[in-house]
């Protein structure tokens, strides 16, 4: 909003000085700018600094300006005029943060595999996934979101090679029985080498769709991305497509015929790979003619050029897949599947409190249906079921977006539950107090019709971060990285909850003071309730 308030993209655009400011930290300055600092001779920064002067001294929302010895300006607002200026629709506000130039993204992510239930480490892509989304769409572009499951490959072949083995009816499988299977059956093929022998057997059986390992495979497949379903619907996520690596499967044998016609592969013991320099060299087949997480990857590129076309691709996984998602997009340019921008957009790992990998008692991976479950125990004890339940949700999503997406953090659970700190039950407590108060409240008269003097430290410094909206947005979206925005909303309700302390805000013998307060509970609540959207924190009314 900065930039809107300022006019510095008009400023800019006829100036040789591209003019940034940015929040100060002095008293009393609201705006500093280092722009003139690189200039050496001050009569050349005095000369800039007048000309800027004359066009922020017809700025209704300027109070002062000042170029320091050192070469930064400092500006102070009247905030009164800012206030006004904020009184904005929703739909208003949002179009400062539109992109000039729409484009169409598909953001991959989520990805878990079909035999595994879903476990804390899908926590993170299915959260900055989401938020990605949001920020991207809410900015004015098309965005598509696919699952991307995992429904392909060895660990399918092991959980049906296990069965056959076993002589376990497949037909009456559940979804618990797989959760059970796969992990001894996973451990059989890495002990027995005549399992494993037959675990790619049959997953070359697969992949030229044997009609009984296909039927059986479509069993597993579908009782499992049920179960799947049931838990984002009660996490509160949803795709726009709910597609797999089988999906793109049929278009494999194609492809491959392409690559060794176009002299883009060879053979190698028996294996396909690239024959563009890399090191490693990228596997495209296994010597065994079996699929890899490269082969579907690089079908899935064609899928989607084929039927989306998007200008961009975002890859929302963990960060140790780098190098593969390294060695895809140099294949994707080499192959030339596509001409558009590909990003693989990282995150750290979630560990306990001890710094370690963050697991049940027994020492298993921790499934997410369980932390779920952990934290709604605790939360239902002083709420209600469907308060109970949002909550419950809003602690996995906000604690996990205030964090850095390139570290590593400590998931504590007793923390994360707090009513006071950087928590999701603070930030909810903050929205239902501004609602509590303007609930009952008749109509509020808007703009001139409020005190604009002597505004208080607290009502100065809760608008100074209802301003900081759109520059946190931009910055997010730039580095894709929405924790910009959680910690920015964390400020947001702690400012107001200073204001809330220290202002009579219901004040009946002076109405023009109220109505500036109220006022900005307005405002405030407004952008509260814009980045509880784009986080995707589902909202309660009472607590």
């Amino acid at each position: 909003m900065i930039e809107e308030i300022l006019d510095l993209k008009t400023i800019n655009k006829g100036s040789e000085i591209s003019y940034i400011f940015n929040f100060s930290k002095i008293d009393k300055v609201h705006l500093q700018s280092p722009s003139l600092i690189k200039i050496k001779k001050r009569e050349d920064r005095l000369k800039h600094f007048r000309n800027l002067n004359k066009i922020f001294e017809k700025n209704k929302y300027i109070n002062q300006v000042e170029l320091t010895e050192s070469g930064f300006i400092n500006l102070t607002l009247h905030l009164s005029e800012v206030l006004i200026y904020l009184q904005k629709s929703e739909d208003e506000v949002l179009e400062t943060i539109k992109d000039t130039e729409p484009k169409k993204y598909i953001l991959d992510y989520g990805g878990p595999n079909i035999g595994k239930s879903m476990h804390v480490g899908h926590l993170r892509p299915l959260n900055i996934g989401r938020a990605l989304y949001n920020i991207y769409k809410i900015s004015g572009n098309t965005c598509i979101s696919d699952i991307h499951l995992g429904d392909w490959g060895i660990p399918i072949s092991q959980i049906l090679t296990y069965c056959y083995e076993n002589k376990i009816e497949i037909n009456n499988l559940s979804d618990k029985d797989l959760q059970e299977i796969y992990p001894k059956a996973s451990k059989l093929a890495s002990e027995n080498l005549e399992f494993k022998k037959k675990v790619a057997e049959n997953l070359s059986k697969l992949n030229k769709k044997n009609q009984n390992l296909y039927n059986d495979w479509q069993i597993v497949s579908n009782t499992t991305i049920q179960s799947i379903k049931n838990l984002l619907l009660k996490l509160n996520h949803k795709f726009d497509l709910f597609y797999g690596e089988s999906t793109v499967v049929d278009l494999i044998p194609e492809m491959i015929d392409n690559l060794k016609n176009n002299n883009l592969v060879t053979l190698d013991n028996g294996a396909l790979i690239s024959k563009q320099k890399a090191d490693p060299p990228v596997l495209i087949l296994k010597s065994d003619s079996t699929y890899l997480y490269m082969t579907t990857d690089l079908a899935t590129v064609l899928d989607r050029e084929q039927n989306i076309s998007p200008d961009e691709y975002f890859y929302i996984v963990d960060s140790r897949q780098s190098e593969h998602f390294k060695q895809l997009f140099l294949s994707v340019k080499y192959f030339n599947f596509s001409k558009s921008n590909f990003t693989h957009i990282g995150f750290g790992t979630i560990n306990d409190t001890e710094g370690k990998p963050f697991k049940t008692r027994q020492g298993d991976v921790y499934p997410l249906e369980d932390l779920w479950n952990d934290i709604y125990q605790i939360l239902i004890k002083k709420n209600n079921k469907t308060n109970a339940h949002v909550l419950t949700n809003s602690v996995l999503v906000f604690s996990d977006l205030l964090i850095d997406r390139s570290s590593n953090y400590k998931f504590d659970i007793e923390k994360f539950t707090n009513t006071e700190g950087k928590t999701a039950i603070y930030i909810q407590y903050t929205r239902v107090r501004i609602k509590s108060i303007l609930k009952n409240l008749n109509k509020i008269e808007y703009f001139d019709k409020f005190d604009k003097t002597k505004l208080t430290d607290a009502e100065i410094n809760l608008i100074l971060s209802i301003l900081k909206f759109s520059d946190t947005f931009k910055r997010s979206k730039k580095n894709n990285e929405p924790h910009h925005l959680a910690e920015y909303l964390y400020e947001l309700c702690q400012r107001f909850n200073s204001f809330y302390k220290e202002s009579r805000i219901l004040d009946e013998a002076n109405i023009y003071l109220q109505n500036r307060r109220l006022n900005i509970l307005i405002v405030c609540l407004k952008i509260i309730e814009i980045i509880f959207n784009i986080l995707g924190i589902e909202t309660v009314e009472e607590m």
